[in-house]
C-alpha cells in the first residue's frame, strides 16, 4: 500500500514540475532573448523481482539551444550572437557562459 502512494506522489511531483516549466515558457514566449527550458524524466526502479517498484524521477532541467529570430530593440545594451556561440562573462567565481 505504501509503495503505491510513493509511486503516485512521485508521479504528481514530476507532473507539477513539467507544468511549472511549461508555464514559465509560455509566460516568457514574447521575452526577447528568452531560451525555453524543458524537463527530462526517467523511471527509477526500486528493488528487483516481483516486489520491484517503479518511481518517476524528479526530472532534469535542460536549456534549449534552439536559435531564435533576431529582433532589433533599439537598446544599445542588448546584444545577440548569430550561430552556435555563447557570451563569456567574467564573475568573481570565474567565467560563466550565457
Amino acid at each position: 500500500m505504501q509503495d503505491s502512494l510513493y509511486v503516485a506522489l512521485s508521479s504528481q511531483i514530476a507532473l507539477e514540475r513539467r507544468l511549472d516549466t511549461i508555464a514559465d515558457n509560455v509566460a516568457n514566449a514574447s521575452t526577447i532573448g528568452f531560451r525555453a527550458t524543458g524537463v527530462k524524466f526517467e523511471d527509477v526502479v526500486s528493488g528487483t523481482g516481483p516486489k520491484s517498484v517503479s518511481f518517476a524521477s524528479s526530472g532534469k532541467t535542460y536549456l534549449s539551444t534552439a536559435h531564435g529570430s533576431m529582433t532589433e530593440t533599439g537598446n544599445p545594451f542588448d546584444f545577440a550572437i548569430q550561430g552556435d556561440a555563447w557570451f563569456a562573462i567574467e564573475t568573481p567565481t570565474g567565467t560563466v557562459m550565457t
